[in-house]
């Protein structure tokens, strides 16, 4: 048996690891699967004589997250075994393995592929160059929380006009549309302007766990959001009825603000994690 630790970017959810987990053990050879919200990585045993980590890696992506493959602590080094003299000149020579480690040069992002045992890739951290299958891009983790801040402040950004044009907003006595346009074809530009985009992460992780066969916070977002505002749409042009663009709005920036500073929280411990594992010698003197 063998372990081996795999990259799983992409995870929005805490129930998102059922589904990698549940693919991971259908593989034969498998003998346990975990998958670590925080870090963003699965820790597989297996049989080496039945599966290999090239299958394990296309099982992840099978699930529709991104797996750059196996994960090399940036600490661990390649053996370097040496042969001393010992103290005790009548005792056999020992083989003796450097006791300092290279210094590590840049940040947890830094590359040492000279460092990285042959035929493993290179992985600085578990999280760099993760191809954020909710369509944040790829990037490491610091980069999916600018992202998804980003994605905030452009519907909060366009949520604030939704909500004083509505009715709610009757007493701020706005001013007629822009462009001579209608109200209601004002507030559903404004409205996709602020939802669509924004939202967009939702979406896509609420299909990957649809397909997966898990219902996870996506799936929830994406019936309340989506919900709303394709009634909306739909009584704008096609039906009388009554718009929800301010609700679906402003339920969507609150979501966002939560979904963003749960990624801050998650980045955090993360790298508090890693500078812990940091910590651990990469060599030892036996």
């Amino acid at each position: 048996m063998q372990t081996t630790t795999v990259d799983v970017g992409g995870i929005a959810s805490v129930l998102d690891p059922l589904a990698v987990e549940r693919k991971l053990r259908q593989l034969p050879g498998i003998r346990n699967a975990n998958v670590n919200f925080v870090s963003g990585t699965a820790t597989v045993t297996y049989d080496e004589g039945r599966t290999t980590v090239e299958s394990i890696r296309d099982a992840v992506l099978e699930c529709g997250f991104h797996c750059r493959g196996e994960v090399v602590p940036r600490h661990m080094c390649e053996p370097d075994s040496t042969t001393v003299q010992p103290a005790n000149p009548k005792a056999p020579a020992a083989r003796h393995e450097h006791a300092r480690a290279p210094k590590p040069q840049g940040g947890a992002t830094a590359a040492h592929a000279h460092h990285a045992p042959q035929g493993k890739p290179v992985a600085a951290s578990a999280h760099d160059e993760m191809a954020h299958e909710m369509g944040h891009g790829s990037g490491d983790m610091q980069a999916m929380v600018r992202d998804m801040r980003n994605r905030f402040w452009i519907a909060l950004a366009f949520t604030v006009p939704i909500f004083i044009y509505s009715p709610m907003g009757g007493m701020f006595a706005p001013p007629a549309p822009p462009f001579g346009l209608d109200l209601e074809l004002w507030l559903f530009l404004l409205a996709s302007a602020a939802i669509l985009y924004p939202s967009w992460p939702f979406f896509v992780a609420a299909w990957r766990a649809l397909r997966n066969g898990v219902l996870n916070m996506a799936v929830l977002v994406v019936l309340s959001v989506g919900t709303g505002y394709v009634f909306s749409v739909g009584s704008t042009f096609f039906f009388p009825g009554v718009q929800f663009y301010e609700a679906v709005a402003v339920l969507l920036v609150f979501i966002l603000l939560g979904h963003w500073l749960e990624m801050r929280a998650r980045a955090g411990a993360s790298a508090a994690i890693r500078a812990l594992l940091d910590l651990a010698p990469p060599k030892a003197t036996v």
